[in-house]
């Protein structure tokens, strides 16, 4: 097998383990009295935790023979080391017990009832959160189980796999980087690859391609999906969705369920017919020193302090890629002219010369751009500049 199908493997063998403890914890917590929920978690914690003790354990004894494979199948000359796999049991990545941790279902569930929700949702919304939790504890302690075996048999890097349902946060992170602590969300299960000396892994780039175009829409949305299949920049693409109004991620609001699954548009202008446009905009890299913000400050765009937020914004408004597709209304042209000029999709450095020529071509570029926009949003009466 290539290096590349063992790390598949081991991935599905990680999430077999971990779908198989979570559904036995999720019976368990069938059984939680919810007129006393002290004393039935009480009487249910110790079978919970010895299912997730049972499960880091066996994740961590297949990370030797995991590293063993992949150095066979790379030709790398590993070293003598194994992981004591016990060391990788009772505690998330952080530290804390996993007793500690799980223990959370029963507060989540005490606030769930505190906020005014029925006793159905509360225990709906505990058993949320024992899911996402277990998965986090047993995702984090089965990668830095393969990490410590790949340390300890010479390696000195690792490739961030992630998996089929991979978010885009985590796309956004494939690809090989030296030791350091994962960059996760709750019930994250993207996983280790370890890499010999001077090999290159994948980037995120090679893993959206890969991708089928429905993949690629579950993962980004259709939109930013779209915007990136004509080129827009993966990071601007993700990362505006976290400012976007309206949006979070990994919370839940006891009064509003999983909060961030939904965008709200502002209304941003008045059509002729006097009907308000309303759009999806997003905050993220509006301050002076984000990329978007700078950008608009070099094109003359001043900044303002709206309410008591702690930084100065553009008072241009930032467009969603979702909206930017809706105002171009099909047309290929104008829509990556309005990602340009939103910060999307980057320009190309061209006019080198003596000095910094290629600066002053991207401004007559962003210029250029920036009327033919102007032009655009002024037809659907959309104010887009404060």
């Amino acid at each position: 097998m290539t290096p590349d199908l063992i790390a598949k493997a081991r991935q599905d063998r990680l999430i077999g383990i971990s779908d198989k403890a979570t559904n036995r914890v999720l019976r368990l917590w069938q059984r939680v009295d919810m007129g006393q929920l002290d004393a039935s978690w009480a009487a249910i914690a110790p079978a919970i935790v010895q299912q997730a003790d049972a499960a880091q354990y066996a994740a961590a004894v297949g990370s030797d023979r995991f590293t063993s494979q992949l150095s066979t199948a790379n030709g790398f000359r590993q070293e003598t080391a194994s992981i004591e796999a016990r060391a990788f049991v009772g505690v998330d990545g952080s530290g804390r017990s996993t007793e500690g941790l799980l223990h959370g279902a029963v507060t989540t569930t005490k606030q769930s009832i505190g906020a005014g929700l029925s006793r159905t949702q509360s225990f709906e919304a505990g058993a949320v959160y024992l899911a996402a939790m277990m998965k986090t504890a047993l995702a984090d302690s089965s990668r830095y189980s393969d990490m410590v075996s790949a340390t300890g048999r010479g390696y000195t890097q690792y490739m961030r796999l992630v998996e089929a349902d991979a978010c885009s946060r985590c796309i956004i992170l494939a690809g090989s980087t030296q030791f350091k602590p994962f960059k996760r969300h709750p019930a994250c299960r993207c996983t280790t690859q370890a890499l010999p000396p001077n090999t290159a892994g994948t980037n995120p780039h090679e893993v959206f391609s890969a991708m089928s175009e429905v993949d690629q829409d579950r993962a980004f949305g259709k939109s930013g999906a779209q915007a990136l299949r004509d080129g827009a920049d993966m990071n601007q693409v993700v990362s505006a969705r976290r400012g976007a109004r309206g949006m979070g991620y990994a919370t839940r609001d006891p009064n509003f369920g999983n909060r961030g699954t939904r965008m709200v548009k502002t209304t941003i202008g008045t059509r002729p017919d006097g009907s308000a446009v309303r759009v999806y905009t997003t905050t993220e890299g509006t301050t002076r020193r984000g990329l978007f913000g700078s950008s608009q400050g070099r094109l003359g765009v001043t900044s303002q302090k709206v309410g008591d937020a702690r930084y100065a914004t553009t008072k241009r408004v930032r467009l969603m890629p979702e909206s930017i597709y809706e105002i171009a209304d099909g047309n290929q042209a104008t829509a990556k002219l309005l990602l340009r000029d939103a910060g999307y999709i980057e320009y190309p450095i061209t006019g080198f010369g003596p000095g910094n020529a290629w600066v002053e071509g991207q401004k007559r570029m962003r210029e250029a751009d920036r009327l033919f926009a102007d032009r655009i949003y002024r037809q659907r009466g959309i104010q887009i500049a404060g």
